[in-house]
């Protein structure tokens, strides 16, 4: 659900049909991945203006409103995981500390050069890996755990400036994999009540 299926989540009538939808669909992992652009360190590089602020402030709503689903999500029994870049100022918002302090709630780390992140380097043609650490906050332990990686060294990085970062927004094939691993293992742990065990 996002701008370009229909959904503008700074309207509250996109708000309500949005909810009206995760009430009738019951979805088992919501995924979250709201635009970073306003919470970007890239922000504080260049004049503050109005127009900059009413941004941040429409960011803020919507992550506000991303954090309530979450919550639901968690009260109903089941499942999210939301991203965003380790260095977003996101993370220090009141709203995203206070679900990170959940007691289900747990985040991790990746550095997504080690799931095959590419942007195109010099010259253009050429495909480098990008390290672009990422944060994931999820209520599934399972699904951080698949998602846990850190660079391994054995390679050079890309850094994701002059226009690459939007082409790198979109993820490669095999974080998705990894969610949907986790998402087996976590139905695998409740189904046969394994997780009560491990702990």
């Amino acid at each position: 659900m996002d701008l370009m299926t229909g959904y503008n989540f700074n309207l509250e009538e996109d708000r309500n049909k949005a909810w009206e939808k995760i009430k009738k669909d019951k979805p088992k992992l919501l995924i979250g991945s709201p635009e970073c652009r306003m919470f970007s360190a890239l922000q504080i590089l260049s004049k503050w203006n109005e127009k900059k602020q009413r941004d941040l402030q429409e960011a803020q709503r919507y992550l506000t409103f991303m954090c309530e689903i979450y919550d639901y999500q968690i009260g109903q029994g089941r499942l999210f995981l939301h991203e965003h870049p380790v260095g977003a100022s996101s993370w220090r918002e009141a709203v995203v500390q206070k679900m990170m302090k959940g007691q289900s709630v747990e985040t991790t780390v990746a550095d997504q050069c080690m799931f095959g992140l590419k942007t195109w380097g010099s010259p253009r043609a050429q495909l480098v890996l990008a390290k672009k650490p990422t944060r994931f906050m999820t209520n599934s332990r399972s699904i951080g755990n698949e998602l846990r990686r850190k660079c391994d060294g054995s390679h050079s990085h890309q850094p994701l400036v002059d226009g690459r970062a939007k082409d790198a927004a979109r993820y490669p094939p095999a974080p998705c994999r990894a969610i949907c691993r986790g998402i087996s293992k976590e139905k695998m742990q409740r189904q046969f009540g394994i997780r009560a065990v491990m702990e």
